[in-house]
């Protein structure tokens, strides 16, 4: 069955834990200059997308178009300041 809509993280230590690859990352919320926000791989610890506000209300984002980001062992949410990631993931 195909997963509908993104998957919704907004603590860290929100893990995505089967093998996947983004296309497309959200970040949404109300935010400080200077906000950060980290996805990386949950056992490597690999930076995969780093972000920061430069506003108080952020919607920034990431898409990296067909093939995506391979992410074996799934992706974390490593570290946000405020508001949540929505990660759009390639069917297989």
């Amino acid at each position: 069955m195909a997963r509908e809509g993104p998957v919704v993280m907004s603590v860290v230590g929100d893990t995505f834990v089967k093998a996947a690859r983004i296309l497309a990352l959200i970040w949404e919320g109300s935010t400080v200059a200077g906000d950060t926000v980290e996805v990386s791989d949950p056992v490597s610890g690999a930076l995969l997308w780093p972000c920061r506000a430069n506003d108080t209300n952020t919607y920034a984002g990431l898409n990296v178009g067909s093939e995506g980001i391979p992410c074996p062992n799934g992706f974390k949410l490593s570290k946000i300041s405020s508001g949540r990631i929505l990660v759009y993931l390639r069917e297989n």
